[in-house]
């Protein structure tokens, strides 16, 4: 399949938002870190850009010499390297504005959902075998992410490709909005859960920002701070759908994400409606971004 070929954005088009969600990402995250007297160290932007500057360098190489699947893997890399640091700092910055915790709200929720999670985290608990598959799956998102980079990449799917890593970026960051609005600490927590070290680490985080006692927002050692909607869940719909042309690995990156959702529920991390929310993240970008991409198709039928 041709790297450029099908595109509905151009390859410009889609460099300028991406560099542009990534550049709104610093600046909000900088604004509330002036806003609520935080400390980001100013050196913890060099490893990022430095790695950054040698993709593009690489990137720049193979370009040259004409082997567009290296460009393809390398840039996509570098646009995460840019991002992903800025997110979490933003993620950790949101953390701080002390707004209330919504965890009665979510399960209220799920129990007019007829869910409700102490029962689920002991069932899956008692089944050892089933909770150890669903607590290894539920980290395998960023493993599948560099598989989806190389396999995309080096088959020469960029269209796929690009849009996998702009939809993962705005919906990483729609998110963290609504992170900002609706703060939770998670089942866990709520129902008084034995947690795991991640677990344990992630309380910690999220407990110290919201009091006050840890100023320091940057990106190195971040945990994951987001419990509604389930970032988990939006992730592992995005890497399905970015699976879609290859039906064989379609059907095996299908099940395993439907484990890793499920997982999300069974080790205590999100509530139901944290899923649901999820879910409904990924339908509502998705079709913004699929609307994005017609009007751009039209405008270049009108220019052409």
């Amino acid at each position: 399949m041709s790297g450029n070929a099908g595109h509905s954005l151009s390859l410009k088009a889609d460099a300028r938002l991406k560099l542009g969600l990534t550049v709104a990402t610093v600046f909000t995250a900088a604004a509330i870190i002036a806003a609520f007297g935080l400390h980001f160290p100013p050196g913890d932007v060099l490893e990022p850009l430095g790695l950054v500057a040698l993709l593009c360098g690489v990137a720049r190489f193979y370009q040259r010499r004409n082997v567009p699947t290296f460009v393809s893997c390398l840039t996509a890399l570098a646009h995460l390297v840019l991002f992903c640091p800025a997110f979490a700092t933003l993620m950790y910055a949101i953390a701080t504005t002390h707004r209330p915790l919504v965890d009665l709200s979510l399960i209220h929720l799920d129990q007019m959902c007829g869910f409700h999670a102490p029962d689920v985290v002991a069932w899956v608990r008692a089944h050892h075998a089933l909770n150890v598959v669903l607590v290894v799956v539920y980290d395998t998102l960023l493993p599948q992410t560099i598989l989806a980079i190389a396999i995309l990449g080096f088959s020469g799917d960029r269209q796929s490709l690009d849009k996998f890593i702009l939809r993962f970026m705005v919906c990483a960051l729609v998110t963290a909005a609504l992170f900002f609005f609706f703060p939770a600490t998670g089942p866990f927590a709520a129902f008084g859960f034995s947690p795991n070290a991640d677990q344990a680490r992630y309380l910690d985080h999220l407990q110290s920002l919201r009091e006050g006692r840890r100023l320091l927002v940057t990106w190195r050692d971040a945990e994951g701070l987001i419990t509604f909607p389930s970032f988990h869940t939006t992730w592992a719909i995005l890497l399905v759908l970015a699976f879609r042309r290859r039906a064989m690995l379609f059907t095996i990156i299908a099940i395993l994400n439907a484990l890793v959702i499920i997982s999300t529920l069974t080790t205590g991390w999100h509530y139901l409606s944290d899923v649901l929310g999820g879910i409904l993240v990924a339908v509502v970008v998705l079709t913004l971004l699929n609307l994005l991409e017609k009007r751009q198709r039209a405008e270049a039928r009108v220019t052409s």
